[in-house]
């Protein structure tokens, strides 16, 4: 039965009053002080006065609607309550990152994504499809009826913004004219001839990795000196004139888009967003043979500039060329979310742990047994055999854990996602708001230029400086007119 904190005590002088439970309010929580939430009022007049510590308990992870019952007034506008629940969320991610797992461990749709247990399945049917992609991109690309380009704009949704503003250059301007046509994620100079020779030959590097990976052998894409093992700094030491020969080399260009177009039907990379790569759900979901990358816009007539002149395409091609690097140092990130080496490490610690030490070559079993053994490895193997529904609940144990961490850093990832995202979409490439004077003489804010030279704005009034010294004025007398 919940009970009502609103109760009654005995002053001591033979009577009962009533508690003035907005005496006592809620003074210590940071989302409202006593005087917005009505805390003077007392008693139950009305429900603005209401104690706030009814409602349900808060653990940190309370629902909005749980959150404006509990503390807010009912003339709290809906702006200032999705501001409140939304400062309450920061300063309670974790809660609300462990209220996610609890309520969404046991979903098919999230065990296929970070459940151990699930994804070694996943990854090998992941696995099983790239070759069979592979060989039949192989046959395509022999018989000449390989289409590079495909009918598909694009290779995948997810993930697109976490690396990369695909509308950096805020085309749709507040109060300005919508353009709907998408700026391209490569920069224009990426046509450069030595951007063009690095990108063909660090994506032959990341093809030779993936396909390791996966046990694809004899790809005809690559090069004879293209391989695993491969020094992966060897491209940034690689001889600028080197490069721009090969850029320059007619076909250069078309083999570069061939490899692109492989690694997002094979390997499911699409090379021009920053290396993002689809998880292996999407991956088995979304891609076909006629799925196709990024591509670059159309080549200019006139000379590219190199991307070092660019300050957007600086950014583009550091984190592109990290991306590539981490990729084929780090390995598979999917792999990594199966804890395989940390689970079997914690396992072993387990099993050490369950060996009692009583004398030499007396060794007994810390498991509720009276056996003993002359030596721990013995024990070890005791353990693993006759206690084996102890060791795999163990072990069950260890990748629920696995499972959980692998939740966690999936919800922190989408959240700094979704933030970097809101703050794109708030500031672009603007640095800020000005004022200045319109056509029509009122003051109008228009977005200032936060980097990269100044930018015209068209359609504006030529603004006249009337705080500008001015020459002295002549008076003229006009006499007795």
């Amino acid at each position: 039965m919940e009970v009502d904190r609103e109760q009654y005590y005995d002053d001591g002088g033979g009577s009962s009053r009533r508690r003035n439970r907005g005496e006592r309010g809620d003074r210590h929580h940071p989302y409202g002080d006593d005087d917005r939430r009505g805390g003077d009022r007392g008693g139950r007049g009305g429900r603005g006065g209401r104690g706030r510590d009814r409602g349900p308990r808060d653990d940190g992870a309370l629902s909005f609607r749980d959150f404006c019952y509990k503390y807010l007034r009912d003339d709290t506008t809906p702006a200032e309550a999705e501001r409140r629940y939304e400062e309450y969320q920061k300063e309670n991610q974790e809660a609300f990152y462990e209220r996610y797992w609890r309520d969404h461990r046991h979903d098919e749709h999230e065990r296929a994504r970070n459940d151990p247990r699930r994804l070694v399945e996943t990854l090998a049917r992941r696995d099983d499809v790239s070759r069979a992609h592979a060989q039949e991109f192989f046959t395509a690309r022999e018989s000449g009826s390989l289409d590079v380009y495909g009918a598909e704009e694009g290779g995948h949704d997810e993930g697109d913004d976490a690396d990369v503003n695909m509308n950096e250059g805020g085309d749709n301007a507040e109060g300005g004219e919508q353009h709907h046509k998408k700026r391209s994620v490569a920069p224009i100079e990426a046509w450069h001839p030595v951007r063009l020779g690095f990108d063909f030959k660090q994506a032959g590097k990341l093809i030779a990795a993936l396909d390791a990976e996966k046990g694809i052998e004899g790809n005809p894409l690559l090069n004879a000196d293209e391989g695993v093992g491969m020094d992966t700094e060897a491209s940034a030491e690689e001889d600028a004139a080197t490069l721009e020969t090969l850029g320059n080399e007619e076909g250069t260009a078309e083999k570069l888009d061939e490899r692109l177009c492989y690694l997002i039907r094979v390997h499911g990379i699409d090379y021009y967003k920053r290396v993002s790569e689809m998880h292996p759900v999407t991956f088995l979901e979304k891609v076909t043979m006629t799925t196709t990358f990024s591509k670059r816009d159309p080549k200019p007539a006139e000379p590219v500039r190199p991307v070092a002149e660019n300050p957007y395409g600086v950014r583009w091609s550091a984190a592109l060329d990290g991306n590539v690097k981490r990729r084929i140092t780090e390995g598979d990130p999917q792999v990594k979310k199966l804890g395989t080496e940390e689970i079997e490490r914690k396992l072993e610690e387990w099993v050490q742990s369950c060996v009692v030490k009583h004398d030499e070559q007396r060794y007994g079993c810390a498991l509720n047994c009276t056996k003993l053994f002359v030596a721990p490895e013995f024990l070890v193997k005791h353990v693993k055999t006759k206690h084996a529904s102890a060791y795999e609940q163990q072990r069950e144990s260890l990748i629920d854990e696995q499972f959980h961490r692998n939740v966690l850093e999936y919800l922190k990832y989408e959240e700094n996602r979704k933030a970097s995202k809101r703050g794109r979409r708030k500031g672009g490439m603007f640095g800020g708001m000005m004022m200045m004077p319109g056509a029509d003489g009122q003051f109008i804010q228009v977005p200032v230029a936060a980097q990269g030279g100044a930018r015209m704005i068209q359609g504006m009034a030529r603004y006249t400086d009337l705080d500008a010294s001015v020459p002295e004025r002549v008076v003229i007398d006009y006499g007795d007119i």
